[in-house]
């Protein structure tokens, strides 16, 4: 007599891949149903994957919203740079779920985007053409890649994958640039004095002028280019004598926001008592926009604000 025998197979998931379980009899029976296939338990969810490389840049942004002062929106400026680059770089390197590739390249290119503009408004800071926090700001909020980023994302959630990304809100770019009228006080130094301090501007941007004692200033005045204005009233004494020229004056940070310079011109400059007071001229020439003095630059941090 011949027996029948059953043929026992055994089931596992390997590698996230499902090997199926099952039962057949011997002497053509039927197969037993398959069990149902689960996600493998490693798998990480692609909206998780999302927000996991999104979260350093919304913290980024927040920091750049928050800054009060150039070196704290460098760093942060940095941290969006590089957090950026490396949302792309992981996004890229891996797969993305089906119906969700096109927004993925579109999330992509826009974090590659934001990246580089990132780092061209630090170098455009470094480099004194974006001197103030405000406009920095403005700058990153005016970014196309904080337009082309939360478009892919919203894409990637109508797909079924939502994450979140946070933007805050930041400063406007100016319409046009802010000046004020030639000779405008921009600190008012009092009249108790004789002297005259009198500045020609005859350089291609406008500028401030500032009489400054120890470091800190004592009076300044608005010159506009092609134009020339003066202090009076100025007390008798020993004063440094500073500069700052460029575009769009911020009245309330009392700096220009573009493109600014700083210059201390030669070291210190005596106001004597007696006659009608000491009267000292500080010319600038159109091709280098140095006065009639030995000129010192200064760093931003080092020249007094006016």
């Amino acid at each position: 007599m011949t027996s029948t025998g059953n043929v026992f197979r055994s089931g596992a998931i390997v590698g996230g891949v499902l090997l199926l379980a099952g039962c057949s009899g011997g002497g053509g029976g039927t197969a037993a149903p398959s069990p149902a296939v689960t996600p493998s338990a490693s798998a990480t969810p692609y909206g998780t994957t999302l927000a996991q490389v999104l979260e350093p840049i919304s913290t980024g942004l927040g920091k750049v919203a928050a800054a009060t002062t150039t070196s704290e929106v460098t760093s942060a400026l940095a941290t969006v740079e590089s957090s950026a680059d490396r949302a792309a770089r992981n996004l890229n390197a891996g797969s993305a779920p089906a119906g969700a590739d096109a927004a993925r390249t579109e999330l992509v290119n826009g974090l590659n985007s934001l990246s580089s503009e990132a780092l061209s408004i630090r170098v455009e800071l470094n480099d004194k053409k974006l001197c103030a926090v405000g406009v920095v700001q403005a700058e990153l909020g005016a970014a196309q890649g904080l337009v082309a980023v939360p478009a892919a994302l919203a894409e990637l959630a109508t797909a079924g994958y939502p994450a979140a990304f946070t933007v805050p809100e930041l400063p406007k770019p100016q319409p046009q640039p802010r000046t004020l009228e030639n000779g405008a006080v921009v600190r008012d130094g009092g009249n108790g004095g004789k002297g005259t301090l009198k500045f020609n501007n005859n350089g291609s941007a406008d500028a401030v002028f500032t009489l400054a004692t120890d470091g800190k200033a004592v009076a300044s005045a608005y010159a506009a280019k092609g134009q020339a204005a003066t202090i009076d009233g100025v007390k008798d004494g020993s004063y440094e004598i500073y500069y700052t020229t460029g575009v769009d004056w911020d009245s309330e940070a009392k700096q220009f926001t573009r493109d600014c310079r700083f210059v201390k011109v030669g070291d210190t400059h005596e106001f004597e008592p007696g006659g009608g007071g000491t009267i000292w001229t500080i010319k600038m020439r159109a091709e280098d926009g140095k006065g009639n003095a030995k000129t010192e630059s200064r760093t931003v941090n080092s020249a007094p604000q006016p």
